[in-house]
């Protein structure tokens, strides 16, 4: 809903930028929670769907697709060592990297990880 509200002014602005916060969960199926993948994979869509929207009104989006960062969500997984997990401000970096290009050098999805994943 906020990106329909915002897009006829980020449209207006003739370079306008949408960063949609999904996941690696949003390309990749891993484990069971079916739920959580759909929502991911539909956040990926809808960053697609406003990147093509107002692409010809120099609007670019991009799906930030992360995987583990160390955050509260990530808590529970003691297994991983949270020095080693992306950090929420590497990926604050990025996001102000990519909003700052020239419509030129759009970026459509940005994957994020912090272990090698076959294929990504």
């Amino acid at each position: 809903m906020l990106t329909r509200a915002a897009l006829p002014h980020l449209c207006a602005t003739g370079a306008g930028r949408v960063v949609t916060v999904a996941s690696m969960s949003g390309k990749r199926v891993l484990g069971v929670n079916a739920g959580y993948q759909v929502t991911k994979h539909a956040a990926v869509a809808l960053s697609n769907a406003a990147r093509r929207t107002g692409w010809d009104h120099g609007l670019r989006g991009t799906a930030l697709c992360p995987a583990f960062v160390a955050t509260d969500m990530t808590v529970k997984h003691g297994e991983i060592d949270r020095a080693e997990i992306t950090q929420p401000e590497d990926l604050a970096k990025l996001v102000a990297h990519v909003i700052q290009l020239p419509n030129s050098a759009a970026v459509a999805e940005l994957m994020v990880n912090w272990r090698y994943e076959p294929g990504y």
